[in-house]
């Protein structure tokens, strides 16, 4: 019985952590009002705003958190990652830069639009009509 005590008011404890984050990383998205770069070499960005400028290191750049939020993402070179596919009911526009670059707008709508840089991009799409130009690779995913 009390080992069972035990496990019950562990599992409570890792519930109320759980829900601790989401409701942080929540407030962060919907608050703050710069993007969020951490001081490694490879950085992430997370776009909280409109536009959204990567650091010109090797970057992996997420777009804002929200269904029918539109991002414009920049790319500044580096070898970057961009994910702009989790969220529908957006149009995302990404404009890569120099470097070897990885970008997703493959989010079940066919709105988004790519242009890809001087380097080697490879592009993830929903539908070929979302490359402008510039993806050496194109990657229709369904």
């Amino acid at each position: 019985m009390r080992r069972t005590a035990m496990l019950l008011v562990g599992a409570l404890m890792l519930l109320a952590i759980g829900a601790g984050v989401v409701f942080a990383q929540e407030q962060s998205g919907s608050t703050q009002d710069e993007q969020t770069i951490t001081p490694d070499d490879n950085q992430v960005v997370q776009c909280h705003r409109v536009p959204c400028y990567a650091t010109g290191n090797h970057d992996m750049v997420y777009e804002r958190v929200g269904n029918g939020k539109r991002d414009k993402i920049f790319l500044r070179g580096g070898d970057d990652q961009v994910r702009a596919d989790h969220y529908r009911r957006d149009r995302d526009v990404i404009r890569g830069s120099k470097g070897f670059d990885l970008i997703y707008v493959n989010d079940h709508d066919r709105r988004d639009k790519i242009w890809g840089g001087k380097g080697r991009d490879r592009c993830y799409v929903d539908h070929r009509s979302e490359v402008g130009s510039g993806c050496s690779v194109v990657r229709v995913v369904r």
